[in-house]
C-alpha cells in the first residue's frame, strides 16, 4: 500500500491526466500518493464546464470510496466559471456526498500567494482570453492585483503536450510586462511547470506559484504533513515549523 501516510483525492477537469502523474512523484512525501479522476472538459467554454461541473459529486464520491483522505477539484477554469467564492459552493456541493475534507486547486493557489505576501502578480497561461479574464477578477476578488497576463490560447488537449520549456520562456514573458510583480502564477494542472519553478525564483527574483504546486501545498498543510521539500518552489519552505 503506497498510501501508509496519506492519500490525496484529485478531481482532474480534463479528459487526461498526464502531467500531474509525471510532477507528483517530484515533490511527493513517503507514504503520500495520488489518487486520480476526470470530469472530462473537452473545450473551455460553458456549456463544458457546466457539463463536467453536473459530475463533481459523483468524482468525489468516488474518491471516498477509494479512502482518500482529502479531495482536490483542479482547474481554475471550473471555479471561475462560477466567479468570486464559487470555489466555496464546490466545496459545499463536495461535502453532500462527504465528510472528507475537500478543496480545490484555485483554493490552494490563492492561499499559497496571500501566505508568500503577493499583492501583485503577473499570469503565464495557457488559456486564451476569454478564461484569462475570469481567472483576473477572481484573483482581483480576492485582493490579489493581476497587473499583466501572458496567454497561448491553447486547445484542452494541447496543453499537456507543451515542451517543458515553455512555461519557463511564458512566464518570463509575463514577468518582463511587469518587473515590480512580487510573484508570477501559472494556472493550469496540465502545463509542465515544476522543472521550471526553481530556474524561474533564482532567475527573476520572485516567488513563482503554479497550479498543481499550491494545490499540493495547500493539501500537505490539510493533512498536516511538514515534511521538507526543495527545488520546487519557495512556497513549500513555508510547511516547514
Amino acid at each position: 500500500m503506497y498510501a501508509w501516510r496519506a492519500r490525496i483525492g484529485f478531481i482532474c477537469p480534463s479528459m487526461t491526466a498526464e502531467t500531474m502523474v509525471q510532477e507528483f512523484p517530484k515533490v511527493a512525501p513517503p507514504g503520500v500518493a495520488l489518487a486520480l479522476t476526470c470530469l472530462s472538459i473537452q473545450r473551455l467554454d460553458r456549456d463544458n464546464i457546466g457539463a463536467a461541473l453536473l459530475k463533481l459529486k459523483d468524482a468525489t464520491a468516488e474518491l471516498a470510496r477509494a479512502k482518500s483522505d482529502v479531495i482536490a477539484l483542479g482547474g481554475s477554469p471550473t471555479v471561475t466559471y462560477g466567479g468570486y467564492g464559487f470555489d466555496q459552493e464546490i466545496i459545499r456541493q463536495m461535502h453532500e456526498v462527504t465528510t472528507i475534507p475537500c478543496t480545490t486547486s484555485q483554493t490552494g493557489a490563492v492561499e499559497a500567494l496571500r501566505r508568500l505576501g503577493a499583492k501583485r502578480i503577473a499570469i503565464a497561461s495557457p488559456f486564451a482570453e476569454d478564461q484569462n479574464l475570469l481567472l483576473k477578477k477572481f484573483l482581483e476578488d480576492s485582493g490579489i492585483a493581476v497587473v499583466a497576463i501572458k496567454g497561448l490560447g491553447l486547445p484542452v488537449i494541447e496543453i499537456g503536450s507543451m515542451a517543458s520549456r515553455a512555461s519557463y520562456q511564458l512566464a518570463k514573458q509575463a514577468y518582463r510586462m511587469a518587473p515590480d510583480v512580487d510573484a508570477v502564477y501559472m494556472p493550469c494542472a496540465q502545463m509542465p511547470t515544476f522543472d521550471n519553478i526553481a530556474p524561474l525564483e533564482a532567475d527573476l527574483g520572485v516567488p513563482v506559484i503554479s497550479s498543481f504546486q499550491a494545490m499540493l501545498w495547500h493539501v500537505f498543510e490539510m493533512l498536516d504533513i511538514r515534511e521538507p521539500i526543495t527545488g520546487y518552489g519557495r512556497i513549500f519552505s513555508t510547511l516547514q515549523r
